[in-house]
């Protein structure tokens, strides 16, 4: 069934999107130390099938059947996330939270240009000039030079453009399809591609890391849900620019989980980000009414 426009909800739902995606992110750090990229990433497809897959009996009539119809636009969902999923895990075992989150935030501008195109969705001049200075505001963290660039900054970058175009996909899905069935179809597609990497290089996890493990599972989870939820309430363009606060949530769990206190420019940058995302909101919801 279609979404119901609502720029509010859509930034409502994005900013639990990104708080979930940092708590998330912060456990696939905490545990690549002992478990493998793709392994986890297979944890997190399974864990979110098992738990999703009882939600298909409550689905409204005639879901499963209209979704035959875009089956391929569900692989494609599935595999892009697949791709910007296994990147960002990588760069998350190679990197600090904060320095992934803030290249990953070049998927606004990835998803911007790619809804212009694919999606016919106009970008005003203050929409771009938002989504750079919002951009401006990550790089016052990273501050060029700072950052090796090194295969973990790539893996980031590749990472957002994954993003990006599982966005696009999940606009389209989001017309017709249920937000349950997008996310529960995205981790069955993961499932596969991600056992395919692990297998050579299983470890058994211990008792201890269970938890956590199931806690990532559920985390990403929530966020997939979110995501699509948020595409569909909003054009891409702006819930995108609302995607910036995933820093302030990346910063609390780094402190969290590793102790580690941002510096003075984090919070600069941090503040530049959120004046560009309110501004999309503000200028929308004019719009709207």
């Amino acid at each position: 069934m279609p979404v119901k426009q609502s720029v509010i909800a859509g930034a409502g739902w994005m900013i639990l999107c990104t708080a979930f995606q940092a708590a998330a992110s912060g456990l696939v750090r905490l545990l690549s130390s002992e478990i493998g990229v793709f392994q986890l990433l297979l944890f997190h497809g399974l864990i979110g099938t098992v738990l999703m897959t009882p939600y298909i009996i409550k689905l409204p009539s005639g879901t499963l059947r209209r979704a035959r119809l875009h089956i391929g636009k569900y692989f494609l969902r599935g595999f892009f996330s697949f791709v910007g999923m296994a990147a960002s895990f990588y760069a998350y075992s190679v990197m600090d939270i904060a320095n992934v989150q803030a290249l990953q935030f070049t998927t606004p501008l990835f998803t911007i240009f790619l809804a212009s195109f694919l999606l016919a969705e106009y970008v005003g001049r203050r929409g771009w000039l938002a989504c750079v200075f919002g951009f401006a505001g990550a790089l016052i963290i990273v501050r060029p030079g700072f950052i090796e660039f090194n295969l973990g900054a790539i893996s980031a970058l590749l990472a957002a453009f994954s993003f990006a175009a599982a966005n696009i996909v999940i606009r389209k899905l989001s017309l017709t399809e249920h937000a349950v069935l997008i996310t529960l179809a995205a981790n069955i597609t993961i499932i596969p591609f991600s056992a395919l990497f692990a297998a050579p290089q299983w470890v058994m996890p211990i008792w201890a890391d269970l938890p956590l493990i199931l806690l990532m599972g559920v985390c990403f989870m929530l966020a997939q849900i979110c995501l699509a939820l948020s595409i569909g309430s909003a054009d891409a363009r702006v819930v995108q620019s609302i995607n910036f606060l995933r820093l302030p949530w990346a910063v609390f769990f780094g402190w969290l989980m590793f102790r580690e206190l941002p510096d003075y420019w984090t919070y600069i940058g941090a503040t530049v980000i959120f004046i560009a995302a309110y501004d999309v909101l503000l200028r929308e919801r004019r719009k709207t009414k």
